[in-house]
């Protein structure tokens, strides 16, 4: 250790979570009106995340941390690159700065960016802070279950914790098993080596739920597996679907303790990913057409809980805008619902106009399609200004604050409450909506803009959760959208494939 009694630890990160087919490109601005801080900011702006649980850890070994940068942008288009050189650049400059005076580093990332110009960008960063520390200083890094986990990745860590949880609810837990790694490696007590399967396949993210269907058995199967004491981690990685980058696909990813136990961990993995792919069939999602939904919704018009609907090809938490107007646009042209009925609509222009025109204004708007008219259409509605609000609020997932800048809603057909908003509301848990004054256990039907996380927080008190059939960028028919950069072949672009990755049989 490089410290005469206390260890110390960088801790460095970026987060963000790309979608290749959302117009436009991200800028810096992303991160700094989410989450972009440095030095004991850091910390400061550390809530039930990883970082949260890693200072746990740290703090119960006597390990200083020295925390260097984070940002946090949510999902969204393709960086531009000069967004992603700021952070690289911040990033290595504690890494130099801090050389020679630390024992091992921590990266809390998500595992999801890409450039215009680079594909990894995660896998970037790791490879540039290695050649600056050199091989033997321990690095590990966690990362969301929709990650995409490469072979540069891999060279460059030595330890590896990914969340076990769908609707993410793991965050303090799995930047605890991170640091433990990381201590035993620092301490001498553990020889962290990563073992990695990566499967041809692809999966659209409904059927990632860790509470519920297919994905259960995969956790089970970790958990087994992190009970042999070679074994330091287990983890699924299963990426986010809607990102066109080469190495697309699912990752098995063991984390065992010394070489000779290397290749037992390698058959141990490979045999969780045989699973998985036995499996793949099950993960196909299966979204109800709007107009066939929303009859069921009719039908049972009686129902005392509130009908929860996904768009989930608009989910903002997965990178669309959410300006989707297909909804809206087939409520308005049948009779009436039972309401209230709740959606959430991204339109600055509509917003600021509600806002100028106060609580109670009646008004004609035209609303949606603000950013994405490749997909949708704007539609002209007569409404009222219910409700005002800005700010950002508190929210339980993504653990910290939203800011979806200015807030109207208003009521449109007389029973249908659209939450207008500059920037997008995410809907993963109840915050989005009663932030702004509407409460969906209260509602007959509740439209969340989500592709499947929101199960956690709305199944408790949903009747019925119906995930719909719509377009949009997060489409979950995946060989709809115009990939072009996956390497192949790719289950289920090619659905005659039979091997889960090359040599397996």
């Amino acid at each position: 250790m490089r410290g005469a009694n206390r260890p110390r630890v960088l801790v460095a990160g970026m987060q963000y979570e790309v979608n290749s087919f959302t117009a436009g490109t991200g800028t810096l601005e992303i991160f700094r009106t989410r989450r972009l801080a440095e030095g004991e900011g850091v910390f400061a702006t550390s809530h039930g995340d990883e970082i949260s649980g890693a200072r746990r850890v740290a703090e119960r070994h006597g390990v200083d941390l020295v925390p260097v940068f984070i940002t946090f942008g949510g999902a969204g288009p393709v960086l531009e690159d000069e967004a992603y050189h700021y952070m690289r650049d911040r990033i290595l400059a504690g890494v130099r700065r801090e050389a020679g005076r630390i024992d091992g580093i921590y990266l809390p990332l998500h595992g999801a960016m890409a450039t215009k110009s680079i594909s990894d960008a995660e896998g970037d960063l790791i490879t540039r802070i290695r050649a600056v520390v050199g091989r033997d200083m321990p690095i590990v890094a966690t990362f969301d279950m929709h990650a995409n986990f490469t072979a540069e990745m891999e060279r460059g860590l030595d330890g590896v914790v990914g969340f076990k949880t769908c609707p993410h609810v793991d965050y303090p837990e799995t930047g605890e098993a991170g640091m433990e790694i990381l201590v035993k490696a620092i301490r001498g007590e553990a020889k962290p080596i990563l073992v990695h399967r990566k499967l041809r396949m692809m999966t659209s993210a409904e059927g990632h739920d860790t509470n519920t269907g297919p994905m259960t058995e995969i956790i089970a199967l970790l958990k087994e597996a992190e009970k042999a004491p070679s074994v330091l981690a287990a983890t699924v990685i299963a990426p986010q679907p809607w990102m066109d980058v080469p190495e697309l696909g699912w990752s098995i990813i063991l984390v065992v303790d010394g070489e000779a136990v290397r290749a037992r961990g390698q058959a141990e993995a490979d045999r969780i990913a045989r699973h998985c792919w036995s499996m793949r069939e099950r993960f196909r999602s299966h979204r109800i057409p709007l107009a066939e939904a929303i009859d069921i919704v009719v039908a049972s018009a009686e129902a005392e809980r509130p009908f929860v609907l996904s768009d989930a090809s608009d989910a903002p938490s997965a990178g669309s805008f959410g300006d989707s107007t297909v909804v809206l646009k087939h409520l308005l042209a049948r009779p009436p619902l039972p309401g209230p009925l709740l959606l959430t609509l991204t339109d600055p222009e509509a917003t600021r106009t509600c806002q100028k025109a106060g609580v109670g204004a009646r008004l004609s708007l035209t609303i949606g399609a603000a950013f994405q008219p490749q997909y949708y259409e704007p539609v002209t509605v007569e409404g009222r200004v219910l409700c005002l609000a800005e700010g950002p609020y508190p929210s339980e997932l993504p653990p910290m604050h939203i800011d979806a800048g200015r807030r109207a809603v208003i009521e449109v057909a007389g029973y249908i409450q659209i939450l207008l908003s500059e920037k997008p509301v995410i809907t993963l848990d109840l915050k989005g909506y009663e932030a702004s004054g509407m409460y969906p256990r209260e509602a007959k039907t509740v439209i969340v803009k989500s592709a499947g996380q929101f199960r956690g927080f709305y199944t408790p008190f949903a009747f019925r959760i119906i995930e719909l059939d719509t377009p949009g960028p997060v489409d979950s028919q995946l060989p709809r959208l115009p990939f072009r950069n996956i390497t192949r072949p790719l289950w289920p672009f090619d659905p005659d494939l039979d091997e889960p990755w090359p040599g397996a049989d």
